[in-house]
């Protein structure tokens, strides 16, 4: 059997606290509390084992990316899916809107809602992460420590950031110029809402969703994360984005005045 040493249930540890990516399956023997299962984006893993090893080796690896080169917007294609497959950020988006399918009623987080963090720490793993706007109400706060919870409540009081909803009763928040990775995310939610017949979402091998529109019987995939792709899926079903996205100013060059012609 393969066990974990010091360092690795350490990074157990710290994969935990990443705000409940990491489910456990418990059973109780004798009064005595004794993990079966983790389960982590959609799959369960033993514990101990090679496989959750090597899955928190990845986590992390995108954490510390993203740490390191910043934005997912400035990474390199694989770098990009590399992220999002793997960073805590995505897997927590995943799994708030049943991506991986319904969790098990069964399953419990484990979270330290009380680490504490520097504020720039926490924008960076969970606004770097995914493409969404980072927000300072005030100087000189980015070394502020605070929980994650904290974060939360001071970034989403952004007074610009403007509602979207996905559907009756559920809202989001997404900034004015927000980027089309972060909102292509949330219009497959959308579009999942809908329960429209001419509609499948379905996961990437990334984890990312994409949207597939029925066209006499076949399914074609619209990309999300373009410009395209976006405006497409708006002229199919039109997008709450459409009445509060930001008029891009059209710049005219001014003609540069002509010579007179001497007499």
């Amino acid at each position: 059997m393969v066990k974990f040493s010091l360092e690795e249930k350490e990074a157990i540890c710290a994969l935990f606290d990443k705000c409940d990516i990491a489910m456990l399956k418990i059973s109780i023997h004798n009064g005595i509390k004794h993990i079966d299962k983790v389960y982590i984006d959609g799959k369960y893993y033993d514990i101990p084992s090679k496989e959750l090893a090597y899955k928190i080796y990845l986590v992390n690896g995108a954490v510390s990316l993203i740490r390191e080169k910043g934005s997912i917007l400035k990474l390199s294609k694989e770098e990009k899916n590399f992220v999002i497959r793997n960073h805590p950020a995505w897997i927590m988006l995943r799994d708030c809107f049943d991506l991986n399918g319904d969790l098990d009623h069964e399953l419990n987080g484990i979270a330290k809602t009380n680490e504490r963090k520097p504020y720039e720490m926490w924008a960076q793993d969970f606004c770097d992460s995914v493409g969404d706007k980072k927000y300072y109400p005030k100087k000189n706060m980015k070394s502020m420590m605070v929980t994650y919870h904290e974060f939360a409540r001071i970034h989403n009081s952004d007074m610009e950031r403007v509602i979207f909803p996905i559907k009756e009763g559920l809202n989001t928040s997404l900034p004015r110029n927000v980027s089309n990775l972060y909102r292509g995310f949330f219009e497959a939610i959308r579009i999942i809402g809908l329960n429209d017949d001419k509609f499948k979402v379905e996961l990437d091998k990334y984890g990312y969703p994409e949207v597939y529109y029925d066209q006499n019987n076949k399914w074609v995939r619209i990309d999300l994360q373009t410009d395209e792709g976006l405006e497409k899926l708006s002229t199919l079903s039109k997008s709450p984005y459409e009445k509060i996205k930001p008029i891009k100013e059209i710049k005219v060059k001014k003609k540069r005045p002509t010579k007179k012609r001497k007499k």
